[in-house]
């Protein structure tokens, strides 16, 4: 009986502690899902692109991947704090809009690389529309393979 109490206490004290903690790190699990679904189907494309145009690099993407997961974490932790901050107990809601904002920007972000990926594996969208990317140049061509053999 003491063993189950004091391994109960074990397990117990440092999950009640990450989970207070975790109430001032982020709470909004459920964009969490959605950013998290939208950074997969992006990294997928990115590679299935990466592997058609024949310029795969693990290193490159690894780089890349870990800095964009790090900037997301952060980003996420700094909309908490946006959205859910007290002065005097009470939650400030005049930045409210600055946590949805960035919600936003990050999704949108993920959006616009997914459909250049897609569109750097099969060309879907239309040129006018493509020509607005990054990658691509003002005929919807994608073009960063091309600079990157120059």
């Amino acid at each position: 009986m003491k063993i189950i109490t004091l391994f109960s206490l074990l397990v117990a004290l440092p999950l009640s502690i990450g989970a207070e903690i975790m109430k001032y790190v982020y709470q909004d699990w459920e964009f969490a899902k959605w950013i998290g679904v939208a950074v997969v189907v992006d990294t997928a494309l990115g590679i299935l692109k990466h592997l058609v145009h024949k310029d795969a690099s693990s290193e490159s993407f690894w780089v890349k991947f870990s800095k964009k997961i790090a900037v997301y974490i952060l980003l996420l932790i700094l909309t908490n704090i946006l959205t859910n901050f007290t002065v005097n107990g009470k939650t400030v809601g005049a930045t409210d809009w600055m946590g949805t904002y960035l919600c936003t920007y990050m999704l949108v972000r993920e959006a616009i690389s997914i459909m250049e990926n897609a569109n750097a594996v099969i060309p879907i969208f239309p040129k006018s529309f493509i020509k607005r990317f990054k990658d691509f140049n003002d005929k919807g061509e994608y073009i960063k393979k091309r600079e990157e053999e120059s």
